[in-house]
């Protein structure tokens, strides 16, 4: 126990635990018997194997052994409990008297067993040391290993610092041999290139003496690569005076080819082919001796090509005015063919000799121009200013068409393309600082000659032709100065200045506009509103509200055909600021006031027939009259001898529309007057119901009478115009007694009631007028109340 304690604690722990229990039971038996002794009286529980009825004796004690097997595992699992005890096991163990007759076996047995258990440890601790020992062996043997492996280590380690050493020592060696290689092959390379330079050098001297071009250029580019070798060895005195002999040689050379090009400029005569050979091949030399040199060969030729023109078109001589731009470009086209011809052999393509002298041209012109329109700012002419800018935008277009939009500039060493660049606005830019100002003489253009056109005005219209023909002479050469101004500005190529033309024009046809308006009669309303608006117009007048209408109907027209002109043609940009739509409306509604004045004209005609019908003494008609009323014949008598004249003055739409404007006016002024008129009783209102039905027929036949279709929106137009008259009139012939049905249907039509009025038109008293009226408004709440009340006053059962 001892050992196990020392060794194996948990187990020692445990195994106490299980003896301390069962002494603990063998020494008290007394106490653990006295507690089955107590229990005597209770029923012991059945045998398992014997409760069976019918069994062998074989069989139970077969079931006898299972049960003790069973029992046996119970009491294995009860001592190896936390909370065992011992009192507990022994009840539990020998639960009765009898029971207590194997209690010696069942304690040899568990003798046995801690005997088993006690031999178990023993062995197990001896294996336990024997292991400890075996351990302790293999570790010291594994440290020795390992103090072994550490050593080779380090001799390895030494072994490999020893050959790197050595590798290091090789390899510098190596790069030794190396540098002295590269630096041998360099020195020998520099030693080839500088007997090459210093031979080359002398044979350019005698090249250049015998002005041997073609040979000098190859050589010198060949020259000029070596010198580029050698500049990293500047400070040694052999290649310095190599360099100083081949600046002379350079220099020489310069000086050669421009003495050269000397004698062509100052020779008057036409050059000889071989001569433009030797300068061709003068150019190669100029190739070779750098972009500078070529610059300025350009720049010389240029000069020399130009100071004819720069004396000829100086701004203070005449050919160098505004007047005279077209004369630059002509001579710029003769310059130019003259140079095809001479000189295009001259120099070499990848020059672009002729583009270059043309900017330069650009230059010089765009300069004197400047220099033209300052001395000019107070005295501008609008055409010369437009046309000196459109006759430079063609020669600008003309001149970039013809080098293409592919030519390019060279760069500083001649040999990569840049970026092509356009000639457009290259001399036109001159202009853009003046824009301002043309678009100032435009509108003072413009302005002057409507002040001219509205002076001669006569104001009247051609006596026969087409209705759209028959307009103001004023208004067509108002447009035609507008479209003059139109080609003026769309020649320009400018959207800006085009969208500033744009509101100049539409100011003064807004001004037109104003003019025209001006001229139609006033039309005079009379106090009293019931009354037609008085407007008398004889037929030269109403013929010139005609032209009127007409007029500004074309420059509506005309107006909006100018705006989609200049929608096509200008950038996108700008397309969205034109609008003209205001300027239209403006003369919409000189039309619209056109038409009022010709509808008040005829309103003021049949006035007095109108009138004449509230003085009738409808009331005292006995019998229906077989024909119209003699108002109403002379009321549409002067509409029927109106419509052929505006009918042949106006176009059928603005027909129609007076047509429907007369209409909408008159026939509320009918309805008013048939309510102005006192009683008229039953053969009255039939009268006067004959009359509306005359008068219904001929407004239809209005647009026939005026050349144009009447539609089926006009007819229906002025049966709902006539329908309140048609309605009043049904009314006051409506018997009393029908009064209430009659009444109805006019509220469903819509139509409003002025029931005294009525009352008073059938001819009632005006007592029996205050009881229908009161018994109206009472049927307005009740229509079944106020009919029987209605009833009631007619006496009507």
């Amino acid at each position: 126990r001892q050992a196990l304690s020392s060794h194996w604690p948990s187990a020692a722990l445990s195994l106490k635990r299980s003896s301390r229990r069962f002494d603990s039971a063998l020494q008290r038996p007394q106490a653990a018997l006295r507690a089955p002794c107590s229990r005597r009286q209770l029923p012991l529980p059945p045998c398992p194997a014997c409760s069976r009825t019918g069994d062998s004796p074989a069989t139970a004690r077969g079931a006898m052994s299972s049960v003790k097997a069973s029992d046996a595992a119970e009491d294995e699992a009860a001592l190896d409990r936390e909370d065992f005890s011992p009192t507990a096991y022994i009840n539990m163990m020998f639960p009765s008297e009898d029971s207590l007759a194997r209690i010696d076996g069942y304690a040899s047995e568990l003798e046995a067993k801690i005997a088993s258990l006690d031999e178990e440890v023993l062995v197990t601790v001896r294996q336990q040391t024997s292991a400890g020992s075996t351990a302790r062996k293999d570790l010291e043997s594994g440290k020795a290993a390992m103090a072994e492996l550490f050593g080779k280590v380090r001799e390895i380690k030494g072994k490999a610092a020893r050959s790197e050493q050595m590798v290091h020592a090789i390899c510098s060696d190596i790069k030794s041999l190396d540098h002295a290689k590269r630096h041998l092959t360099l020195t020998i390379t520099a030693l080839k290139r500088l007997q090459m330079l210093v031979t080359a050098a002398e044979q350019l001297t005698v090249m250049t003496r015998e002005r041997m071009y073609t040979e000098a250029a190859n050589l010198l580019q060949a020259v000029n690569q070596l010198l580029a070798h050698f500049e990293g060895y500047a400070g040694i005195a052999k290649i310095d005076e190599l360099f100083d002999k081949v600046g002379e040689t350079r220099d020489s050379l310069r000086a050669q080819v421009f003495e050269d090009f000397n004698r062509l400029s100052s020779s008057e005569v036409t050059p000889a082919r071989s001569q433009l050979e030797t300068l061709s091949c003068a150019c190669a030399v100029v190739d070779a001796l750098g972009a500078d040199v070529r610059r300025e060969t350009l720049a010389w030729f240029s000069n020399w090509q130009f100071a004819p023109y720069k004396h000829a078109f100086q701004p203070y001589c005449e050919a160098g005015s505004l007047e005279k731009t077209e004369l630059r470009y002509a001579w710029q086209r003769h310059k130019l063919k003259e140079f095809d011809e001479l000189f295009s052999v001259l120099f070499p393509p990848s020059w672009q000799a002729a583009l270059a002298i043309t900017r330069e041209y650009c230059t010089i012109t765009r300069a004197h121009l400047d220099e033209a329109l300052d001395q000019s700012r107070g005295a501008l002419d609008v055409w010369v200013l437009t046309r000196a800018l459109q006759k430079t935008i063609e020669f600008e277009k003309e001149m970039d068409a013809r080098f293409s939009t592919t030519a390019l500039d060279c760069t500083e060493d001649g040999d990569a393309p840049a970026a092509p660049v356009s000639l457009v606005g290259s001399i036109s830019a001159s202009f853009d600082s003046y824009m301002s100002i043309y678009v100032s003489l435009e509108d003072k253009s413009i302005d002057e000659e409507l002040s001219k056109l509205l002076a001669a005005e006569a104001w009247t219209a051609a006596a026969a032709g087409r209705a759209d023909e028959r307009v103001f002479n004023s208004s067509k050469k108002l447009f035609i100065a507008l479209k003059g101004s139109f080609k003026r500005g769309t020649a320009l190529h400018m959207s800006g200045v085009l969208t500033d033309l744009v509101k100049v024009w539409s100011k003064q046809l807004r001004v037109y506009a104003k003019k025209v308006d001006a001229r139609l009669p006033a039309i005079q309303q009379p106090t009293d509103l019931s009354l037609p608006p008085v407007c008398h117009l004889d037929q030269p007048q109403q013929q010139m509200v005609c032209a009127v209408v007409n007029t500004c109907k074309y420059c509506t027209e005309t107006t909006g055909q100018l705006e989609d002109s200049i929608i096509k043609v200008i950038d996108g940009e700008y397309a969205d600021k034109i609008d003209l739509s205001a300027v239209k409306e403006e003369f919409q509604a000189v039309v619209t006031s056109g038409m009022r004045v010709l509808v008040a004209s005829l309103e003021t005609k049949a006035a007095p027939s109108l009138a004449a019908m509230s003085k009738l003494r409808w009331d005292a008609m006995e019998e229906l009259s077989e024909d119209t009323s003699p108002y109403m014949v002379d009321i549409v008598s002067k509409a029927k001898e109106t419509m052929p004249q505006l009918g042949e003055a106006l176009t059928p739409l603005y027909v129609k529309f007076f047509c429907d404007k007369f209409v909408e006016s008159f026939v509320p002024r009918l309805v008013g007057n048939i309510y102005h008129c006192k009683a008229i009783g039953m053969v009255g209102a039939q009268q006067m119901q004959v009359d509306v039905e005359t008068l219904k027929q001929a407004l239809i036949e209005l647009p026939t009478l005026g050349q144009a279709t009447p539609t089926n929106f006009y007819v229906q137009f002025v049966a709902d115009a006539l329908r309140p008259a048609e309605l009043v009139l049904k009314l006051v012939q409506t018997p009393e007694e029908m009064l209430e049905v009659a009444v109805e249907e006019m509220r469903g039509a819509g139509v409003s009631i002025e029931l005294p009025k009525i009352l008073e038109l059938k001819g009632l008293k005006k007592a029996d007028s205050e009881r229908l009226t009161e018994a109206y408004n009472l049927m307005t709440g009740s229509a079944s109340e106020g009919g029987k009340k209605i009833k009631k006053l007619f006496n009507i059962s």
